[in-house]
């Protein structure tokens, strides 16, 4: 057995030892040679069963007919079970249609549709018709040339229209050489993603917009590269439905104007969406290349028919009285199309164009492989290379620009569904899009019904005034909140940054070196010394301490930040209580103060408690950290004081049981935040990082020889001049040979450094998971809090009770502990990707733990909605606590 045999036995070995648990349940109770042997058992089974089937349904036809006196039934019967015989009792031989040569006694001969056995052997030459048509072979003689016909026309349109092609050719390079390169690709990514946001505000509404520049803004934090991709499939995208709209929407219009004009293009669309994509494509390839120019047609191609069906559809809608009375008072037809029909048909249109754009983002794919840029190129290349990082960071990038642009072109009233099914919607009805409008008109017809009923007509009312317990609690709050923003000024880091250390070198000792008396340059000092050189100073030298306030670098960075959202959030909350009551979002009340504040108090509790990296040797938090601290716990303090007096009530009453569902989402939170604090929290692959001492200690034997060696060779070079000299060819050859063979070995010295270096980058990663002392130890903290949440979750279920203040005011416990745990790790991945150097990464543990604090979250973010504050309706009087 060979050495790779063996380490390959080794390997499986191994792997059967510690494979995981669910594997090897697996592989005990499922056997693939079972599997085997049952599927070749119904594969016989099948077989015998149509074989019977073929003889006994005419055998049937035959006796049901005799039986009955229907005599053609059991002819009928009766050819065909000739026919079942005929073909069942097919020969062995086969019909060779065509002309072929064989060899017989010596002799060469040609022979036409000859019959021939298993073995190739000539049977008979010249097989009747009856012969061929029982045998396949026959389709390679009666074929029918399509293709060549196809290639005759290719060729003759590519000598002959040249002309025709560039102009065809010329809108669809143009417009992508103005809007990708000379626009999207010259801006700034942020004045693009700045452009988005106005759009989306002005087309739709302030969350969309602020949705669509949040989306490109993780495209552009992904990287440089990625950006570049993403705003070519922008371009990509928004010059295909350019097009589309410049063409579709004339010709839908004069559809809808024009019978005649319809029953000409409907058979057309037809054809362009019967087709598949990969048949029309290799025209536009062979015409115009590979590249975005082709990709863009076959992409208008395909995406263009729902435009022009719906447009068409939206222009027969219009109500004909409508129509006939424009005209009646003198309005000529450009005016009754501008001012009548178009306005009418305008949902209609947005529906046709948010359909051609959503499939034409899932063009994106064929895209790429036609030599198309674009993410679309990103996620094939990682698909072909099996890169797992470039698949995920692509496959994000697309998602999102996918999301942003289905939003920006949504109608007004079609706001629901997933991005996944919206395409897979406009797949299917691709034919028949007028369904779409269908839908919408159901959806909006029940949306209305579903507000007239959840906003009945109602008295005058106003809001339950703050008592003075309340007030006092709403006081305490903005006072601690205001006390957590102030301690963002003062110092939170000193000597060395606590988060930051992990991902950047220099940070691991912050102090500034500080000189009595004159820094003066070592070359000054030495002519000899290489430019450059460091400083010395000419008195007594000490170092100086520096500390970092809360958002910068070096000190709180995201930690801060986010506290002092959530500061903030609670400080609107108490404000509004206070002199707004009832006004701005839902979180703006005693729940969403509690929640942000214990998520601030949380945030910045966790940093306090944060392992410094090993390599910092002096580090002390700051004043700013403490005073944090106490702020949210003031703020929290009475922000709970104030959700226990604050008069809130659920709009409909809450379901009456236990909610299993959320007790299941938050022990899955748990499970997550044991996978996160697991995973790795970091990865470094720095050269001083993966360089052990005991590597360190090799590498300087190795590089000492290498320095021993080129002395050697720097010795035998003087020699052998000296021989030279001297005229001792002898001595000079050897000297010369010595001087290579030295030469050799400081380059086989070097090299066997940079191998060992890129061997301890690939191999010895140096990873810190959320649990171990030697990171950060941020998962324990969260996982603390994950079972707290665990905990607090049965009274917010109702399992303890079915009291909806208290249900409400529990829910609120864990929504706050689980805004806390989503922002931990968040911080940590903005708090590292700030200040990085290269081949440092946060981890996919943080990952993790975010979606677990995302999930607690979320389970209890549906009861805190239910909640708002009492009213007074009329002249009742309201009991305000």
């Amino acid at each position: 057995m060979s050495a790779a045999a063996l380490l390959a036995q080794a390997d499986a070995e191994e792997v059967q030892e510690t494979g995981h648990f669910i594997d090897k349940f697996i592989d005990t109770v499922t056997s693939p040679e079972a599997g085997d042997r049952v599927a070749d058992w119904l594969t016989t089974g099948v077989e015998w069963a149509v074989a019977a089937a073929l003889f006994a349904v005419p055998a049937l036809l035959i006796f049901g007919g005799i039986r009955g006196r229907r005599y053609a039934i059991g002819a009928g019967g009766l050819l065909g079970l000739i026919a079942v015989w005929w073909y069942r009792s097919r020969p062995d031989v086969v019909v060779a249609s065509g002309t072929r040569t064989f060899i017989e006694d010596g002799q060469t001969f040609e022979c036409r549709d000859a019959v021939i056995d298993a073995q190739g052997n000539l049977v008979e030459c010249g097989s009747g018709l009856i012969a061929q048509v029982r045998q396949n072979t026959v389709l390679d003689q009666w074929h029918i040339p399509v293709g060549d016909w196809v290639e005759q026309v290719v060729f003759w349109v590519d000598n002959n229209m040249e002309a025709t092609l560039g102009v065809i050719e010329w809108p669809f390079a143009k417009l992508l050489n103005v809007i990708v390169d000379q626009w999207l690709l010259k801006l700034s990514w942020l004045t693009v993603c700045l452009a988005v946001f106005l759009l989306g505000w002005l087309v739709r509404n302030f969350q969309v917009g602020a949705m669509a520049f949040i989306g490109l803004l993780i495209c552009g934090l992904l990287g440089e590269a990625y950006w570049r991709q993403t705003a070519l499939t922008i371009g990509f995208i928004s010059v295909a439905v350019l097009l589309c709209v410049i063409v579709g929407i004339p010709i839908g219009v004069l559809c809808g104007r024009v019978d005649s004009a319809w029953k000409v293009v409907r058979p057309v669309l037809d054809a362009m969406q019967v087709v598949h994509s990969f048949v029309y494509m290799l025209p536009f390839i062979f015409f115009f290349g590979i590249g975005f120019v082709s990709a863009t047609m076959v992409t208008m191609t395909f995406a263009l028919p729902p435009l022009i069906r719906l447009t068409n559809l939206g222009i027969r809608q219009v109500p004909e009285d409508v129509v006939e009375a424009s005209r009646a008072y003198g309005a000529p037809e450009w005016r009754v199309l501008t001012d009548v029909q178009l306005p009418l048909a305008r949902p209609a249109i947005m529906t046709g164009l948010n359909q051609t754009l959503l499939l034409a983002i899932s063009m994106l794919g064929i895209a790429a492989i036609m030599g198309a840029g674009g993410l679309g190129r990103l996620l094939f290349t990682a698909i072909s290379n099996l890169d797992i990082a470039l698949a995920g960071s692509a496959g994000l990038a697309f998602f999102l620009v996918a999301v942003v642009l289905d939003r920006l072109s949504q109608p007004e009233s079609s706001d629901s569904g997933n991005l996944l099914s919206r395409i897979t919607q406009a797949w299917a009805n691709r034919r028949t899009p007028e369904k779409l409008l269908v839908q919408q008109a159901e959806a909006e017809s029940s949306d209305a019904a579903r507000k007239l009923a959840a906003q009945p007509e109602a008295p005058e009312e106003s809001f339950v005034p703050a008592g003075r317990p309340e007030r006092a609690a709403a006081v305490v709050t903005a006072v601690g909140s205001l006390v957590t923003l102030v301690a963002l000024a003062l110092p939170w880091n000193i000597d060395a940054g606590l988060v930051s250390a992990y991902a950047r070198s220099t940070d691991a000792d912050l102090r500034t070196e500080q000189c009595s008396g004159d820094w003066i340059d070592v070359q000054s000092l030495n002519p000899l010394a290489e430019a450059g050189s460091n400083r010395v100073c000419d008195g007594s030298e000490s170092l100086l301490s520096n500390s970092f306030n809360g958002v910068s670098a070096s000190g709180g960075s995201w930690f801060g930040i986010f506290i002092a959202i959530a500061a903030a959030v609670a400080f609107v909350a108490a404000y509004n209580t206070l002199f707004r009551r009832g006004r701005g979002s839902g979180w703006f009340t005693a729940h969403g103060a509690a929640a942000f504040s214990l998520a601030s108090l949380a945030t910045a509790a966790v940093y306090l408690l944060a392992n410094p990296p090993d390599r910092v040797e002096i580090y002390s938090a700051g004043i700013g950290v403490y005073v944090a601290v106490a702020g949210a716990l003031l703020a929290t303090g009475g922000a709970f004081t104030w959700l226990w007096r604050a008069p809130m009530a659920a709009r409909r009453p809450l379901p009456a049981t236990v909610a299993w569902g959320r007790l299941l989402g938050a022990a899955f939170a748990v499970l997550l935040l044991v996978g996160g604090g697991y995973a790795g929290w970091s990865f470094d692959t720095r050269t001083e990082s993966v360089i052990s001492d005991e590597l360190r200690a090799e590498l300087d034997a190795i590089a000492a020889e290498g320095e021993a060696a080129a002395a050697a060779a720097v010795a035998a070079d003087a020699a052998a001049d000296e021989a030279f000299e001297a005229g001792d060819v002898v001595a000079e050859q050897e000297q010369r040979r010595v001087e290579n063979q030295a030469l050799a070995l400081a380059g086989i010295r070097a090299a066997d450094i940079t191998a060992k270096i890129a061997l301890a980058k690939r191999t010895g990663d140096i990873i810190h998971d959320g649990f171990e002392s030697e990171g950060a130890g941020l998962g324990i903290w969260t996982f603390i809090a994950g079972l707290a949440a665990l905990g607090l979750s049965l009274p917010a279920i109702g399992l303890l009770g079915i009291d909806e203040s208290l249900r409400y005011r529990w829910s609120t416990l864990v929504a706050g502990i689980g805004l806390g745990i989503a922002i931990i790790p968040l911080a940590w991945i903005l708090t590292i990707a700030r200040v990085a150097d290269t081949n440092l990464v946060s981890g996919v543990g943080s990952v993790f733990v975010m979606a677990a604090g995302v999930t607690l979250f979320a389970a209890s973010r549906g009861t805190l909605s239910e909640f708002e504050r009492n009213k007074i309706y009329g002249d009742i009087p309201a009991n305000t606590g």
